[in-house]
């Protein structure tokens, strides 16, 4: 005798959810660990194949990145300096004073070949396609000048222009106003040895963003960001297996 198999219309199952579709989008960003974003010129992850050279990625572990392509939309929201030492692959550290020794003897040192140390402006921006908050990090020789061209759509305070006005900057054509997008693409550099690598070109970007969480959360994001105080050290995160030196 055979066995009929009555359907069940799934169509009239009651809610599934409990929080609103925003509430739900919001917590999604709150990892606890900032996503940094890179842009791959060569190395391992162009070998293996993870990513294509000349594109932006978010590493997410030493075999998966996810891929963003050679042009995205960030809106840059505050900045930091740092300096980045990661000689010691089982102990990386992160200073974010730069008037300490510390600081000063790991710009030093990224000057030499092949010493694993960096120094620069790091940003934190929010990404468009991902609509995650990210770190940005100019701290290499090709990456450093390009951060005064982010720079330009941060946010910009009264209290920055009068800053600025006190120090002897013209401020006649400066106003407040909240952070603007830009767009960064990439260009081929090249040097009088035939050598070439991808940087970052900056450049405006007139659509706004439609799928910004709230103010309140933006402004979270921007006070854990410039939480680290004078003197303190950041561990760093690293990939499964590795170590982070904490100070």
């Amino acid at each position: 005798m055979s066995t009929v198999l009555a359907t069940v219309d799934l169509n009239q199952l009651p809610a599934t959810q409990l929080g609103s579709d925003e509430q739900f989008d919001e917590m999604s960003r709150s990892t606890g660990f900032l996503g940094r974003l890179q842009l791959f010129s060569k190395g391992n992850a162009i070998n293996e194949g993870l990513i294509p050279p000349g594109s932006y990625g978010i590493p997410e572990s030493d075999k998966k990145i996810v891929k963003l392509g050679p042009s995205i939309d960030v809106l840059p929201l505050a900045r930091r300096l740092k300096a980045l030492d990661m000689s010691d692959a089982e102990a990386i550290i992160a200073n974010y004073d730069a008037t300490s020794d510390e600081f000063k003897d790991i710009a030093a040192r990224s000057q030499e070949s092949d010493s694993k140390c960096m120094y620069g402006t790091s940003f934190l921006v929010f990404e468009r396609t991902t609509g995650r908050f990210l770190e940005f990090f100019c701290g290499s020789k090709s990456t450093r000048p390009i951060a005064g061209d982010v720079a330009v759509f941060l946010p910009l305070s009264q209290a920055q222009i009068d800053a600025k006005k006190a120090a002897g900057s013209d401020v006649s054509k400066m106003e407040p106003h909240g952070p603007r997008p830009c767009t960064l693409k990439v260009r081929l550099a090249k040097n009088k040895r035939g050598h070439s690598w991808h940087v970052p070109d900056v450049q405006p970007c007139s659509v706004p963003f439609a799928n910004l969480p709230t103010v309140n959360v933006i402004a979270d994001e921007i006070a854990k960001f410039l939480s680290i105080k004078n003197g303190e050290v950041e561990s760093v995160k690293e990939e499964p297996g590795k170590k982070a030196r904490a100070r």
